[in-house]
């Protein structure tokens, strides 16, 4: 049964990086960040959201920085409840500001209610036209393992639908990850979409060949 495999994996995943050294996240990281901000899709892209890592997940500030750089608007997290569909992506003006978010549960940097009051939701604007998305585990197909709570799969599933109906053109999704989320492959159901591309510190895949 797919769910059984996917919990399966999880929880090895979640323990494989677990055991990782902290400087071995932020190296591998850096690396996976530069290969992500050097692909000609995040290049041409003007709107971005990223997400900010929780403990033991590939760290996206690297990312973050060269996006500011770069002159990107940039859009983050935040979740305002338990349910799937309750979560906004918003502008954040700079890395200052970006380094002063308090921390979730989760042990996730997010705006806190007062701050996101005065921030542009891009899912109800749809200027977003890329997606950095976080997993527990890739495959080569570009397949991914989220968390299993859905949020970005239904964040994905909404941006689709507003950029839609204002005649945009879909976004491109690029999953960003540690060398050791890369698995031989990734259980999946009916309703499970790849991403466009995945970027690891050793390699960057892409949906229609595999690898690059």
């Amino acid at each position: 049964m797919v769910s059984l495999e996917k919990a399966a994996l999880r929880k090895t995943m979640r323990a494989t990086l677990k055991a990782l050294p902290g400087a071995v996240i932020a190296a591998s990281s850096s690396a996976a960040c530069r290969r992500a901000s050097s692909l000609e899709a995040v290049q041409r892209a003007s709107g971005v959201s990223v997400y900010l890592a929780m403990p033991h997940e590939c760290d996206t500030m690297p990312l973050c920085d060269a996006l500011f750089r770069d002159g990107k608007a940039v859009y983050v997290p935040r979740v305002d409840g338990g349910g799937r569909h309750e979560m906004r992506m918003l502008r954040v003006d700079s890395m200052a500001q970006l380094s002063g978010f308090p921390k979730s549960r989760w042990g996730i940097p997010e705006p806190t209610v007062e701050q996101a009051a005065r921030m542009e939701d891009g899912l109800e604007s749809g200027a977003i036209d890329l997606v950095i998305v976080p997993a527990v585990a890739f495959d080569a197909r570009c397949q991914r393992l989220g968390q299993g709570r859905g949020y970005y799969d239904t964040f994905l599933e909404r941006l689709a639908t507003t950029r839609r109906a204002k005649d945009l053109p879909q976004p491109v999704t690029v999953g960003l990850g540690l060398q050791e989320q890369l698995v031989p492959r990734v259980p999946t159901a009916e309703h499970d979409q790849p991403l466009d591309y995945v970027s690891l510190p050793g390699a960057l895949l892409e949906a229609t060949s595999g690898s690059a």
